[in-house]
């Protein structure tokens, strides 16, 4: 069995779920009502109930038998004047003839107890039963002998300890004095009551297994909720889709008339079935159904496809929704989010879309942020590069002074040859930053210790900045760690934070390198002590130009362009970096893969 397929079945039999306690409580209520109405009837006080159909076939015909006479022996004992006449009786039977015989009538036998005289409106009757002495018991012996010959379900009363069903269900006051003088025996062919009997039979044994079935999910929920009350979903699905949509289907055209045609549909349902069908008597078991029980067939011939149809709605139902939704996102609404609802399908769909959406909506920004940090790019080189320009300007021009001394000359030189070198190195950064993001760029790389590497960086770059009493903590979890990179490259990297850390730490603080080795990749942490109030966004400052001190007037020189040249280092090795601020702490973190 396939393992998704177990743990839903798991799921299922540990939990409790809305839906089992709905069909719980309706099963108990349609029980009560049902096991209420089949042991208090008529019927059921007659011997004719709904179970005696199943457990007792041969009471429950005569019990219907006994229950059915009541119309004809009302008739007898009106012609008869409660029976103090017969003769009205002998003279109908007398004149019977084979063409008035149905063989499942319901026939009656009607004799004395003191002569044996008898009469009956069975034709055949007549013609098997022939004796000279018409005693009491020689006749019902042959009577006996009848019935059992041909089969028939019967009835016998005595008029003594027992009555028929007309005296013993009427208000009239009915004199008995005739009536104890005579034997009443009631009979019909049994297969009349075979279909009542399957019918009968089948709502006793639904009614049982729906018992058996109720009782065991009651004692499911009763131990789920006792030891598994964390896998409790009251949710009932089905209902709640049924609500939706009621609630939601006259509001699209496409679900609207669907609706209108179902509930059509089921109204002509019930004009057909209750002009049309609920006159047909005893033709199958869906007919006696209806016809025993007319509400309740009703309401089933109704709800049943009514829901199912309702049901089939709700993909349309939410496509309609979902197409609203996309009105609202193309009209420029790219917060809105479509609500996640429906069939699997109809969810993928609505994923879908949310994340196009949401992609959509992450690339407008991206394009917004690329537009303005083009411009602020613009802006910043124009700056940084029309600075050192515009001093190698104006000194060109005091040169060209005369009045000024041989001493000014080499101060101005000076001047100019130090503003001339940073104009190349922003230039030399900008083409080296461009080349990079282009992909143009290529790497050479051989197994290298990079603790060595950083070890060798500190020492050529700690002496700059020596007022500022700066000392460096280098730890490794390893003497050597060897790894597949450009030694150029990656020197440049740890050039590029490592000034960073002397330009921009505070004085007389330390710079903590951590490098750590994992399985397939080493971390390179830095981390120092802020001279400034950091507020900028850690990633806007890998951009081009992007410089910590946003007015560009600071004492301390810089391109703005390190760790723009670093992250895309970094990246041409497949690893990653990140900068982390906590308070005046600045730390920045490299993960470079080891192959």
């Amino acid at each position: 069995m396939d393992i998704k397929l177990k743990e839903k079945i798991k799921k299922y039999i540990t939990g409790v779920w809305g839906i089992e306690i709905l069909v719980v409580c309706v099963s108990l209520v349609t029980l009560t009502i049902g096991y209420y109405q089949s042991f208090n009837n008529t019927f059921a006080e007659l011997g004719a109930g709904t179970f005696d159909a199943l457990l007792n076939k041969d009471k429950y015909i005569q019990s219907m038998i006994y229950y059915e006479s009541k119309d004809l022996s009302k008739e007898i004992y009106t012609d008869t004047n409660n029976l103090e006449d017969i003769s009205i009786l002998e003279y109908k039977n007398q004149h019977l003839s084979q063409n008035n015989y149905f063989y499942g009538s319901l026939f009656y036998i009607l004799m004395n107890k003191e002569t044996g005289e008898f009469t009956t409106n069975d034709v055949n009757l007549y013609k098997s039963v022939q004796i000279k002495e018409n005693t009491v018991a020689l006749l019902e012996e042959k009577i006996n002998d009848y019935l059992k010959e041909f089969k028939f379900s019967s009835v016998r009363i005595d008029n003594k300890d027992i009555y028929n069903y007309y005296i013993e269900s009427t208000n009239e006051k009915i004199s008995k004095q005739n009536i104890d003088k005579y034997i009443e025996i009631y009979y019909r062919d049994p297969s009349v009551y075979s279909y009542l009997i399957k019918t009968e039979s089948l709502t006793a044994r639904s009614m049982i297994l729906s018992t058996i079935f109720t009782m065991l999910l009651l004692l499911k929920i009763i131990v789920n909720s006792i030891f598994n009350s964390s896998n409790i979903h009251l949710e009932i699905k089905v209902l709640k889709r049924l609500f939706y949509v009621l609630k939601y289907g006259y509001k699209y055209k496409n679900t609207r008339n669907k609706m209108i045609i179902s509930i059509s549909g089921s109204v002509g349902v019930i004009l057909v079935y209750l002009y049309l069908i609920a006159g047909i008597r005893n033709q199958n078991i869906l007919i006696t159904f209806l016809s025993k029980y007319p509400f309740k067939g009703t309401l089933i011939l109704v709800l049943i496809p009514l829901m199912c149809v309702l049901y089939s709605l709700k993909k349309s139902l939410d496509i309609s929704i979902i197409n609203d939704g996309l009105k609202k996102i193309n009209a420029g609404d790219l917060e809105y989010n479509l609500t996640n609802i429906g069939e699997r399908e109809v969810k993928e769909l609505v994923n879908n879309i949310n994340q196009i959406k949401d992609g959509y909506k992450i690339a407008l920004n991206e394009k917004i942020r690329n537009e303005k940090l083009k411009t602020e790019l613009i802006s910043n080189v124009s700056h940084d590069l029309k600075t050192p320009l515009t001093s190698i300007i104006n000194y060109v021009n005091i040169l060209n002074d005369r009045n000024i001394t041989d001493e000014e000359k080499k101060d101005y030189l000076t001047i100019l040859d130090k503003n001339s070198k940073r104009l190349k190195s922003l230039i030399e950064d900008l083409f080296e930053v461009s080349k990079l993001n282009s992909g143009k760029m290529t790497i050479e790389k051989q197994e290298i210790d990079i603790v060595s590497l950083v070890h060798q960086g500190v020492g050529e770059y700690s002496n700059l900045y020596e007022e500022k009493n700066l000392e460096f903590k280098v730890s490794s979890n390893e003497d050597e760690i060897f790894v597949d990179l450009d030694g150029k490259l990656m020197s440049r990297v740890f050039e590029n934070i490592i000034v960073n850390a002397l330009k921009y730490s505070l004085n007389n603080t330390r710079v903590y390198i951590d490098i750590n080795a994992r399985e397939n990749s080493v971390e390179v942490s830095f981390k120092n002590i802020s001279n400034y109030e950091m507020d900028f966004n850690t990633q806007d400052i890998f951009e081009r130009f992007a410089r910590a001190d946003k007015s560009r007037n600071s004492s301390v020189e810089g391109s703005g362009m390190g760790l723009a040249i670093t992250k895309s280092i970094v990246e041409l090795h497949n690893g990653s970096i990140k900068i982390e601020v906590e308070g005046d702490m600045f730390k920045i973190y490299l993960i470079i893969p080891k192959k």
